[in-house]
C-alpha cells in the first residue's frame, strides 16, 4: 500500500487523552472501508500523536473485505492511518469532513484507491499519486542510465529527460501548494516541504554560516505554530528535535533563547502553547546533557513563573521552583557568585580573587564516603597534571569539623590547593550553588564564568585538555 507518508515506527495500543482539543465535529466520525483483499482480517484505525502512533479503534473485515469505523464523539483532526501489516498501511486526513467517509483500497495497486466524504484526504492521495508517478518514471530512466553500453547521445537524453520530469514534479507541487494553501491538505504537504537555503550547494564558510543563519530564523516558515493539528501529524515533532539538536547553537544559552523564541510563537492558540511549552520544558528537565537545564530554566522563568498555567498543578509548582532555586544562580555562562570564605589557617579568601586562567570550585563533605575517595583523586589525577597550566582548584568543605578536616587535607598531602571552608555558615552559599548531590564540580573560566558543572575528574581532565589546546593554538 502507497499512501502512506511516512514509515510508522511503532503502534501504541492505547488511549490518548492527553491531547483533546475542541475541533471535533458534532456529528461524530463514521469511516466504511473496503479492501478485497484483506478478508476477515483486523484492522486498526491509527493516529499520530507527536512522535508515536496509537491504535484507537479495530475492526474485523467481513468476507467481502468490508469494515465500518463508528466514534461518537468525532476525532480530532489531523493525520490518522489504517493498518494491517507492515506491507499495508493508508494515511488519510481528518479535516472539516468526518462523519461520512468511504473508502476502496486497494493493497497493490495505489490507483485504485477511492475516498469520497473527506476532501482533504482525496487531495492528499491524488498529490502522493502523481508525486509517486513521477518518482517511478524518474528512477527508471535513472537505472537506464546505468547501462554502460549507453552512446553518449543516448545518455544525453536520458538526461534532459529527467531533469524535465524533476522540474515538473517541482511545479506541480509549487501549483498544489497554491492551490490548497487554505485547507488541511495543502497545509499538511507544504509542512514536508524544507526551507529552501540562499546557498543550496555551499562553497566556503561565509555560505555555510550564512545558510545555518537562515536556517535558524526561517526553519518552521512553512508550518503554521498556531495550528494544533501538526501536533496531529508524523512529522512534526521530530521538526522541534531536529531543528533544536542541528539548527540551534550548542551552547546552553542559544538553546534556552531558541526554545523560548519557539513557545512564543505558538501563544496564539493554548493548546499549541502548551504542547510546546510542555515539549521542550520536559525533554530538557529529564535531559542528562550539561547545560540543558538552561531550557527548563529558561522556559520556568518566561511562562511559568508568577503565571496562571493550570495544567501544572500545585504540587508540581512547588516540585519545578525547588528544582528551579538549585540552578537559579549557577547556570553555564552564568558568573559564578563569590563565596567568602575562610582556610584552615583562618585567613579570609573571596572566590572571586582569585586569579587564573581556569577555577574549579570543588564542594565536598567529609561524611560523603564518595567524597573521601573523589578528593584525592581530583588532586592527584588533575591538579598534578594542570597546576602549571593555568589551573586553580579552590576545595570547599561543607562540613563543620575543622580538626577532622585538617588532619584529612595532611593525611593525603592536599595542601598545596586553595583549601577553604566556612564553618560558620554566613556565606549561604547553598543558595546560589546547586549542592544537590556532592561532591559537586563547577569549572569557571578566568572571567569566573561557568563553563560546566555536575562532572567528574575525568570529564574535567577532557574540558581542560580541550581548552588548553585550542588556547594555545593546537587544537
Amino acid at each position: 500500500m502507497k499512501f502512506n507518508i511516512l514509515i510508522v515506527m511503532s503502534l501504541l495500543f492505547c488511549n490518548v487523552e492527553a491531547h483533546n482539543y475542541t475541533n471535533k465535529q458534532n456529528k461524530g466520525f463514521r469511516l466504511e472501508v473496503t479492501i478485497p483483499t484483506q478478508k476477515n482480517n483486523i484492522l486498526y484505525l491509527g493516529q499520530y500523536w507527536k512522535d508515536k502512533t496509537y491504535a484507537i479503534d479495530s475492526v474485523k473485515l467481513s468476507d467481502e473485505g468490508k469494515g465500518v469505523f463508528s466514534i461518537a464523539d468525532g476525532l480530532q483532526q489531523g493525520q490518522y492511518f489504517l493498518h494491517i501489516k507492515l506491507a499495508f498501511q493508508a494515511d488519510f486526513l481528518i479535516g472539516d469532513e468526518q462523519h461520512n467517509i468511504k473508502m476502496q483500497l486497494s493493497e497493490y495497486a495505489s490507483t485504485g484507491n477511492k475516498v469520497t466524504g473527506s476532501k482533504d484526504t482525496e487531495r492528499l492521495w491524488n498529490y502522493l499519486s502523481q508525486i509517486e508517478d513521477y518518482n517511478t518514471k524518474i528512477n527508471s530512466l535513472q537505472l537506464s542510465m546505468t547501462d554502460s553500453t549507453l552512446t553518449e547521445d543516448k545518455r544525453s537524453e536520458l538526461s534532459t529527460q529527467i531533469k524535465n520530469l524533476i522540474e515538473k514534479r517541482k511545479d506541480f507541487s509549487i501549483n498544489f501548494n497554491k492551490e490548497n494553501k487554505h485547507n488541511w491538505a495543502g497545509k499538511l504537504v507544504k509542512g514536508l516541504e524544507p526551507v529552501a537555503l540562499p546557498y543550496p550547494n555551499p562553497q566556503n564558510k561565509q555560505e555555510i554560516d550564512a545558510n545555518r543563519k537562515y536556517g535558524q530564523i526561517h526553519f518552521f516558515d512553512n508550518v503554521d505554530l498556531t495550528d494544533p493539528r501538526f501536533w496531529n501529524t508524523n512529522y512534526f515533532d521530530s521538526y522541534i528535535d531536529t531543528y533544536m539538536k542541528e539548527w540551534v547553537e550548542f551552547i546552553p544559552d542559544s538553546l534556552a533563547s531558541a526554545a523560548s523564541s519557539l513557545v512564543a510563537k505558538t501563544k496564539e492558540n493554548d493548546v499549541c502553547f502548551k504542547e510546546m511549552l510542555s515539549k521542550l520544558f520536559n525533554q530538557s528537565m529529564t535531559s542528562k546533557k550539561m547545560g540543558d537545564e538552561n531550557i527548563w530554566a529558561r522556559l520556568f522563568e518566561d511562562y511559568v513563573v508568577d503565571k496562571n498555567i493550570s495544567w501544572i498543578d500545585a504540587k508540581q509548582m512547588v516540585e519545578i521552583k525547588s528544582m528551579y532555586e538549585n540552578i537559579k544562580n549557577n547556570r553555564i555562562g552564568m558568573t559564578a557568585i563569590n563565596i567568602p570564605l575562610k582556610t584552615t589557617e583562618g585567613d579570609s579568601i573571596n572566590t572571586s580573587e582569585i586569579v587564573s586562567d581556569y577555577i574549579v570550585l570543588y564542594f565536598y563533605d567529609l561524611n560523603c564516603g564518595h567524597c573521601t575517595t573523589e578528593t584525592p583523586r581530583l588532586h592527584n589525577e588533575l591538579y598534578e597534571k594542570y597546576k602549571d597550566k593555568g589551573l586553580k582548584i579552590i576545595a570547599i568543605n561543607i562540613g563543620s569539623d575543622k580538626k577532622e578536616w585538617v588532619e584529612y587535607i595532611q593525611k593525603h598531602n592536599l595542601t598545596d590547593w586553595i583549601n577553604a571552608a566556612d564553618m560558620d555558615y554566613k556565606s549561604q552559599y547553598w543558595l546560589n550553588y546547586d549542592l544537590s548531590g556532592i561532591p559537586m564540580t563547577y569549572l569557571l573560566d578566568k572571567d569566573k564564568k561557568i563553563i560546566a558543572k555536575k562532572i567528574d575528574t575525568k570529564q574535567i581532565d577532557t574540558l581542560l585538555e580541550y581548552y588548553i589546546k585550542d588556547k594555545n593554538g593546537t587544537n
